[in-house]
């Protein structure tokens, strides 16, 4: 078996990069990845702007019934294939191929199972244009995972353009063939084939930008076998711990009820869409590399304070200004969606904001068990929690099981990362003081200029409120956030990384 040629333009990279320390190189990739995600969202936007202007509401809801079997079967069988590489300091081509043989049995069995399931669901549904539909949108999932597998060498050494550029050119082809099918023919297929296509100008561009040559081979199947096993059974979890609240609730509320709590739900997943799923790739880069060198575990205490200080004053600032900006996103009649918008934000800066590292950190070390033993879990205790509560208390139970399984979750975190590194609880704990302390002046001040919204305000006005107090709420925690860096002894942190690059981009 031979090894991967170092001379290889990735490894170039990584000396060039590699007089920079690497919190340094970490938080550069995730400014850039985040940067590359808000771009593509926006060309999100534009697209779905127009083919809002040519399509109704027939055509986007015929779609979206096919994509919910789409997105199910995606998540389900999701494989980490890049992540198993990462994790051999000099994987072979033999490895590369197996991934790429395992990527293309991926996609066979999305293609066939989405195509065998398009003729019962057609039928459920009353509508038996769901057999093509979803037959064709079998296709976008299936070419999603065949991207080149050598893009892991550029991850490996944190130089994440590549797969910034393969999202642009993705979301930019998608928009010129959505709008012109649009605009020629009015058809759902516009929307279906843009999905397609987003994910064949992917796949294609990857061969260009990181070059695979294509051999089918399960000879390494072992290097793999380990973290897909374990994968497969955290992915089903999370789909369950994901979907329960939404199984349940319609059962025991109305509607209407039902449609302001998903668009909560919604607007609580926009943080993670925007910016955890975009800098989790170089921190788990930064993971594989600092154990590596031995310093593991001052790293991930260093991400996690860092993660901690962007998202949990993000979800508080959301529970805090929630009347604001249902009133703004969704006007007047959808007010009642504020308190469980409120009750969600809360919770996820409990149990979700402390503990997003832990599935990066798990593969990091190649022990993916240890994830699929949070979400096993967390899925004892929320769904039956979720379940027993909605039933008694409907909407109030779900909101009060959300919020006692987030502090559960947060403390199951606690333990089983002392179980991976060794970090002390109490040492964990210690990393997030700082910043919690910080967020109190900052809630006083958001609690204090409540009573600056008035619900009768127009939509310039609540926007301006929004922009006038978000700023000085940042202010006050960062000015915080450093002053009691200050006082600690001014340690190596988030807080020094954050101001020697800040100290950088203004020097230049």
């Amino acid at each position: 078996m031979t090894q991967i040629d170092t001379s290889d333009d990735a490894f170039a990279v990584l000396s060039s990069k590699g007089r920079r320390p690497l919190s340094e190189r970490t938080v550069r990739a995730g400014l850039l990845t985040t940067g590359g995600r808000l771009f593509t969202k926006c060309l999100d936007f534009v697209t779905l702007l127009i083919l809002a202007r040519y399509l109704g509401p027939e055509e986007f809801g015929l779609v979206a019934m096919a994509m919910t079997a789409v997105l199910i079967v995606e998540t389900l069988s999701e494989m980490p294939l890049g992540a198993a590489l990462l994790n051999h300091q000099h994987p072979t081509e033999r490895m590369y191929d197996t991934a790429l043989s395992i990527a293309a049995l991926r996609a066979l069995a999305i293609v066939a199972l989405l195509c065998v399931m398009a003729w019962p669901l057609s039928l459920l549904y009353h509508e038996p244009r769901l057999i093509a539909l979803q037959s064709a949108l079998s296709l976008a999932p299936a070419m999603r995972g065949l991207v080149s597998q050598r893009l892991t060498e550029y991850a490996r050494v944190m130089d994440f353009r590549r797969d910034v550029a393969l999202d642009i050119i993705a979301k930019a082809g998608a928009l010129i063939i959505a709008t012109i099918l649009a605009i020629t023919t009015g058809s759902y297929w516009a929307i279906a084939i843009g999905k397609i296509s987003s994910t064949a100008f992917a796949m294609i561009a990857s061969y260009f930008l990181a070059p695979q040559r294509i051999r089918f081979t399960l000879s390494e199947w072992h290097v793999f076998s380990d973290m897909l096993g374990w994968n497969a059974a955290r992915q089903l979890l999370s789909a369950v711990n994901w979907q329960s609240d939404k199984v349940v609730l319609p059962r025991y509320v109305d509607i209407g009820t039902f449609g302001q709590f998903t668009w909560a739900d919604n607007l609580i997943a926009v943080p993670a869409q925007a910016i955890i799923q975009p800098i989790t790739p170089p921190l788990f880069s930064a993971f594989v590399m600092a154990g590596q060198a031995g310093a593991l575990g001052k790293i991930y205490l260093k991400a996690s304070a860092g993660v901690y200080s962007i998202i949990a004053p993000l979800f508080l600032s959301m529970g805090m200004l929630a009347d604001p900006i249902i009133h703004l996103i969704l006007g007047p009649a959808w007010q009642e969606t504020a308190p469980i918008l409120t009750w969600l934000a809360f919770a996820a800066a409990i149990g979700y904001a402390p503990t997003v590292l832990l599935p990066a950190l798990a593969m990091s070390l190649n022990r993916t068990r240890v994830a699929f033993e949070k979400l096993a879990i967390e899925f004892c205790v929320k769904v039956p929690l979720i379940i027993g509560l909605t039933m008694v208390m409907a909407l109030q139970g779900l909101l009060i099981g959300h919020a006692v399984a987030a502090m559960f979750g947060f403390l199951v975190n606690l333990v089983l990362v002392r179980k991976l590194i060794r970090i002390g609880i109490l040492a964990q704990l210690s990393s997030l003081v700082r910043p919690t302390l910080a967020m109190i002046p900052m809630a006083l001040l958001l609690l204090a200029t409540q009573r600056l919204f008035s619900p009768n305000d127009s939509a310039l006005q609540t926007f301006f409120y929004l922009v006038g107090v978000s700023g000085l709420a940042v202010a006050t925690f960062v000015g915080t956030a450093l002053i009691l860096w200050k006082l600690a002894g001014s340690p190596d942190s988030c807080e020094s990384l954050f101001l020697r690059m800040t100290q950088k981009i203004l020097s230049r």
